[in-house]
Order: structure tokens, then C-alpha cells, then sequence
């Protein structure tokens, strides 16, 4: 790997590594962990929902939803807003904005393997290597 291909490779991994945004990121993977959790995202993904219809939806009781809920709430992952005229409902929607730290990461990773992948072939394809190994 050449000089400047090393000092980006150093760059992207500090960058990897960004500790403003390490919490949020270990958050969003902490919350996603879990089956049932990428379950709720997915539903909601689709569309708002109350918490009875996730649970409705997956066969979970409220109780577990509630904990589920709470997990991708304090990640950021989920938004929950409450009806005007009833204040016991509750309806839950994606937060996409906290997706974009998850999103950034895994731009980050796969430019990372690209560049090395591309080093590598630039490296077995070098004809004068070729010649040398003959």
C-alpha cells in the first residue's frame, strides 16, 4: 500500500472511530440486535403504528413491546407522538435522521474493503510481478 493510500486508510479509520458519533452509532446496533426490534423498524417502516398494532402484528405481549419500544426509543431509532384527542394512544414512527450515523459507518466500511480489494488486484494483476514469479 502506498504512502497515500495508507494516510486515507488512517483517516478513514479515525473517522470510523469519530467519538461524537460512536454513542449514537453503538446505540443504533444495540437497539438493531435484537430480531424482534428489526421486526418493530421493519412494520414501521411501512407505516405510523400504535403499540397495539405492533404487537398485534409480531404476537408479542405489551409488556415485552414496551421494553422493545423503550430500547429503540432511547437509540433514537423511533419516534412515539401522541392523538389530539386521546392521550392514551400513542403511535410510533422510524426517526430516519438517527439511521444516517448507522448509514455513514457502513459507507465507510465498504470504501475501506473497496480500496483494498483494489489494491490487491492492482497488486496480483502487476505484470512485472508476473515476470518475477515465472
Amino acid at each position: 500500500m502506498g504512502d497515500a493510500a495508507a494516510a486515507q486508510s488512517a483517516r478513514l479509520s479515525a473517522a470510523l472511530m469519530d467519538r461524537s458519533s460512536e454513542f449514537h452509532l453503538s446505540a443504533a446496533f444495540g437497539a438493531l440486535s435484537d430480531a424482534s426490534r428489526r421486526e418493530i423498524i421493519r412494520l414501521l417502516l411501512q407505516k405510523p403504528r400504535r403499540a397495539g398494532e405492533i404487537a398485534q402484528s409480531i404476537d408479542m405481549s405489551p409488556q415485552a413491546l414496551s421494553r422493545h419500544l423503550r430500547v429503540l426509543r432511547k437509540a433514537g431509532l423511533i419516534a412515539e407522538h401522541g392523538i389530539e384527542d386521546d392521550a392514551r394512544v400513542r403511535i410510533y414512527s422510524v426517526h430516519a435522521a438517527a439511521f444516517r450515523p448507522v448509514q455513514n459507518w457502513v459507507a465507510q466500511v465498504e470504501d475501506l474493503w473497496r480500496r483494498q480489494l483494489h489494491a490487491f488486484k492492482t497488486f496480483a494483476e502487476n505484470p512485472r510481478r508476473a515476470a518475477r514469479a515465472k
